[in-house]
């Protein structure tokens, strides 16, 4: 009897299970099937019998389903990390949520404030915001993403590739103090090491935790020589939208395309704040893309599948051709220099990457054609018929 009490405290079917968490003896069966809840044995009659620890297990997996995660992303996160660090990434995406509704919360504040005939356009603009949030939410979670998009740039026919061009237009000097808005994986730092003056402290910040994890793991591997340079490294979790700092003061501020993923509503008070953390010599250098950047690989792509929705919003707020507008408003001197840098690229493989890596629907497209896409980009693309990308790339040098 005594077993029977420990057996019915520490097991369950799945029906039981479904009783205890009120969630359908339906949806439960499909997450076992799906591989996402594991038995802990099975019966001789051939009942199936949940530990409790599956009762936490589908509390993750209903949250993350929540944040509208696949059910085959919810298993590979479930199977690849520790508890604590799932938790970790359900409160950063909740909080990203918040932020997200917030912002929607405001526009439709304003649409009550606006005429009759201008309320369309501002719905318009509220669908717009939701989808484009959405995506970028689901685009920066994990670091792999911006990890493709920048391994095609390998096939640069500039002799200076992008880091080094960056690194001329920002003059460093030893001992200065910088600060870097939206950091990402920390890739000028690492790629540029020799090439750094000495007695550095490097600010880098970033809005996502898993990318800054990435800086920091990537800057530890090259702890010694940065040591060894006198060159200092501090982490941050800052949002752009609401910048905050405690340190002041910098020599150099850096925002390395990613202006254009600040709303319009907040990008002019992050410039404003970026042009107050400055020194009075100090210089603010942002970079950016043009209108059609990438635009071969792009139609390219469209060829294949014409549904294919090119991201192009993603940049269209702050780029070559109106970034320098809205920086006049804040510097008293700015200065466009572009960067002449286009690509031929052999390998249909770092295609197919970069566009595979893109938010919006081509990853769900390509996932489903992928064998015909390679076959495609096969034919136009290889080491003999190196496909040619023009990149409209640049940056914007302001001082107060």
């Amino acid at each position: 009897m005594e077993g029977e009490m420990q057996m019915k405290q520490e097991f369950y079917t799945m029906g039981e299970l479904a009783k205890l968490t009120s969630v359908s003896y339906k949806t439960i069966r499909h997450y076992y099937e799906k591989g996402l809840l594991q038995p802990e044995k099975q019966t001789d009659s051939g009942y199936k019998l949940f530990a409790q620890k599956s009762v936490e297990e589908l509390q993750r997996i209903l949250m993350l389903k929540y944040l509208d995660f696949s059910l085959d992303e919810i298993k590979d996160m479930l199977h690849n990390q520790e508890a604590k660090d799932n938790f970790k990434k359900q409160e950063k995406l909740l909080r990203a949520q918040k932020e997200h509704l917030e912002q929607v919360l405001q526009a439709v504040e304003k649409i009550q404030k606006v005429k009759e005939d201008e309320r369309w356009e501002q719905l318009l603009n509220i669908i717009q915001m939701t989808q484009h949030k959405e995506e970028l939410v689901k685009q920066y979670k994990e670091e792999s993403n911006l990890q493709k998009r920048i391994n095609i740039h390998a096939y640069s026919t500039s002799k200076t590739n992008w880091y080094q061009w960056i690194l001329d237009g920002l003059q460093l000097q030893e001992g200065m103090k910088i600060l870097e808005v939206g950091c990402g994986n920390g890739a000028l730092w690492i790629c540029m090491r020799d090439r750094l003056p000495n007695n550095l402290h490097i600010i880098m910040t970033d809005n996502s935790e898993e990318m800054l994890q990435k800086a920091k793991e990537e800057t530890e591997k090259y702890a010694s020589e940065f040591q060894e340079k006198k060159i200092t490294f501090t982490f941050y979790q800052r949002n752009a939208e609401q910048f905050q700092i405690e340190e002041t003061q910098f020599d150099r501020i850096i925002a390395n395309h990613m202006l254009y993923h600040v709303s319009n509503d907040h990008r002019p008070q992050l410039l404003q704040t970026c042009n107050n953390l400055l020194k009075d010599d100090g210089l603010f250098f942002a970079s950016t893309i043009g209108k059609d950047h990438m635009g071969e690989l792009f139609r390219l792509i469209k060829e294949f599948d014409s549904t294919i929705v090119i991201p192009t919003w993603m940049s269209a707020d702050f780029e070559l051709e109106n970034g320098e507008e809205q920086l006049r408003k804040v510097f008293a001197n700015v200065t466009k220099k572009v960067q002449r840098n286009d690509l031929l690229v052999p390998d249909p493989l770092a295609i197919y990457d970069y566009v595979e890596s893109l938010p919006g629907n081509a990853k769900e497209i390509l996932s489903q054609k992928k064998e015909a896409c390679v076959a495609f980009l096969k034919e136009r693309v290889s080491e003999k018929k190196p496909f040619f990308i023009h990149k409209a790339t640049g940056a914007f040098l302001c001082r107060k």
